[in-house]
Order: structure tokens, then C-alpha cells, then sequence
């Protein structure tokens, strides 16, 4: 079964996606020297812990080590890795993520041809190039060949995707599953990019189960929804004022509501995801909303705080998408008097 998944390209704080395009590769990192061998950059199959190897090879060379859990991920996930599945390098300053499908089966390559110009890559962006002390050509020298890498804008991802492209993960499975419809998966999502299928026109709808859809393909950072969640409580309530405080040491409140008089009359804590709505403190009062995205149906919090699920979000847009920015990149309303565009957004 094919995967999709992100790689940062990232090795040793270098930005190497330079050599990963013309290696026409993909590497992951943490390779693991033998326990009898020595180092040697042009002999890597031999004195590297190749991560396919059999379990016996492998308990021997990781017994006793203290350090196993980034060796013991790659050996997991080099075995879920098949040809055809597709890596995707996220380059969100860029605006761009590059994409492309694995082409043959995981390799560990002796004596790199592409080793000094990653070399002098890493001496160009300020880096270290000890390789006998830092095994520099060992993270360029273990992975997959691919097909070649094409540069996909990241609005062309859905959200659902562009979530797990976020963290500092050297690398992650990516969905694998659209969070509302299983019959969607990532790699059929980004094969159709690939492939160049372009994205469907979204129509004008107030139909809340599109309107849901739609918001999973396009929220992708939580303080997306927390400016969403604020806003639909700002047009809920006119006559208060309603603030976005998301952010370090915002105590867990990501908006503050307040009365004509400057008094707080209500609280918001908004998550992307979580399985339990969070729990607000009491304030004398203060009217307490749990915003959460997914699951669609979390634990319902306690002590009066309102759940604010996925399905109030659509009903709220629906109801408020005159006023709302996001609804008309959305095309959430009745779209009178609208001109229709095309969308960098499609219904998956």
C-alpha cells in the first residue's frame, strides 16, 4: 500500500532540498554506525546499519545503545514506504511544497556523488562539514530515488494535508484520510495534483455538510480557527466587542469578550484538534465557549462552557456570510451579485 508523507529536507539544520532535487532523491536522517565498524563516507552500505535488514541483524546492532528511538522510527517507517508512494518537501516561506513519487526501493548509496556539493552547501549556509565527527554524508546517503520533484503551490493542498506539513517532524506520514470522507485519501489527493488535474470550481452553497467540508480543506493553522471562532462570536453578539489573545502565554483564552462597559462577558479557547473539549475557568459572569474543529463530535465540556463544534461553525457561517471574509473565499452564501471565480481549492 502507497503512503504519502513529508520530509523537511532539513539535515543537521542544513536547507539541502537543493541536492534532493538533483540527486533525484529523498533521504531520512539518523543513520546508525555500526558497532565494529568505523565511519566511512565512501563505504556507507558497509558500515551503516542498513534499516531493512533482518530483526536478528538488528537487535544485535541496537542492543545496549542508549539512544534507539529515532533508529527504531526509521526501521518502521522505512518498511511502510512502497514505490509509487509520494514524499511531499514543504517550503511554506516560499510559498510551495515539492512533490514526488517514490521510484524505487530504499537504498543506503557508498560514496555519494552529490557529497561535496552538499558539502559545499552546508559551508555556504554558515554549517559545520566535520563528516568523520558528524557523518554529514551518511544523512544525504540513505533513502528512496523518486521521480524528480515538482513545485506545488501550498493553497493547492487541502488543509486536512497542509496541517501535518507544520511541525518539525525530520519527517511524518501525512493523513491518511480525509477527516469526513474516507473514500479520500492523501495519495490519491496529491496523485491528482501531480498529475495536474486542476481544482474544481467551488460553487455557492449554505448547505452546512459542504460548508463543513470546506472548512477542512482550508483551515490549516490553529490560529486560523481561533480568528474564525472569534469572529463568528463577534457577529453572534454585535454589541460586544470581541478580541483575538491567542498566542505564548496567553494562559489558555485565545479571545476575550467584552460588554459596552469594558466588563469580560465571555472566554474562548479554540483547538484544531482535540478528542475532549477544553475545560475554561469560571469567571464571575462570563459566558464560556470550547471551539474545536475535529473531531466534529468531541467530549462535550463540562461546568457550562459551550461546545463550539465543527457543526456550529457551518450553521454560524451560514447564518453570518454577508459579514464574513472567509465565506466568500469559501463561497459560502447565496453568491447574488458575486462574479464566480475559480478556486484554488477543490471539494477534497
Amino acid at each position: 500500500m502507497q503512503i504519502a508523507f513529508q520530509c523537511r529536507a532539513r539535515p543537521q539544520d542544513s536547507d539541502a532540498l537543493e541536492v534532493f532535487q538533483k540527486a533525484r532523491r529523498v533521504f531520512i536522517g539518523y543513520p546508525l554506525v555500526r558497532k565494529e565498524k568505523e565511519y566511512n563516507p565512501q563505504a556507507l552500505s558497509d558500515c551503516l546499519v542498513d534499516p531493512t535488514c533482518p530483526d536478528k541483524e538488528w537487535d544485535d546492532e541496537t542492543r545496549g545503545l542508549k539512544h534507539t528511538r529515532n533508529f527504531t522510527r526509521n526501521r518502521n517507517f522505512v518498511r511502510r514506504v512502497t514505490e509509487g508512494s509520494i514524499v511531499v518537501v514543504p517550503r511554506p516561506r516560499e510559498g510551495t511544497a515539492y512533490l514526488a513519487r517514490i521510484a524505487g526501493p530504499f537504498e543506503i548509496v557508498d560514496a555519494p556523488p552529490w557529497r561535496q556539493h552538499y558539502l559545499n552547501l552546508r559551508e555556504k549556509q554558515g554549517l559545520g562539514i566535520n563528516d568523520q565527527e558528524d557523518q554529514h554524508t551518511a544523512d544525504v546517503a540513505q533513502g528512496w530515488p523518486v521521480d524528480g520533484y515538482r513545485p506545488i503551490p501550498l493553497s493547492r493542498l487541502p488543509g486536512w494535508l497542509r496541517r501535518s506539513l507544520l511541525g518539525r517532524s525530520t519527517y511524518n506520514e501525512l493523513g491518511p484520510r480525509h477527516p469526513l470522507d474516507e473514500s479520500v485519501t492523501a495519495c490519491g489527493v496529491l496523485d491528482q495534483i501531480i498529475d495536474g488535474t486542476p481544482p474544481t470550481p467551488l460553487d455557492w452553497t449554505l448547505d452546512p455538510e459542504m460548508i463543513k467540508r470546506r472548512l477542512i480543506n482550508r483551515l490549516s493553522t490553529p490560529s486560523a480557527f481561533e480568528n474564525l471562532a472569534i469572529a463568528l462570536l463577534q457577529l453572534e453578539y454585535p454589541r460586544e466587542t470581541w478580541d483575538h489573545t491567542g498566542g505564548p502565554g496567553d494562559g489558555g483564552i485565545d479571545g476575550i469578550g467584552s460588554n459596552e462597559e469594558g466588563e469580560v462577558v465571555g472566554l474562548l479557547q479554540a483547538k484544531s484538534y482535540a478528542d475532549s473539549a477544553p475545560q475554561l475557568p469560571e469567571l464571575s459572569g462570563a459566558r464560556r465557549y470550547a471551539a474545536v474543529l475535529l473531531p466534529p463530535n468531541p467530549k462535550e465540556p463540562r461546568n457550562g462552557t459551550k461546545l463550539l463544534n465543527l457543526d456550529w461553525i457551518a450553521r454560524a457561517m451560514s447564518r453570518h456570510w454577508r459579514r464574513l471574509p472567509l465565506a466568500l473565499t469559501l463561497r459560502v452564501g447565496e453568491g447574488i451579485g458575486m462574479e464566480s471565480h475559480s478556486s484554488n481549492l477543490s471539494e477534497t
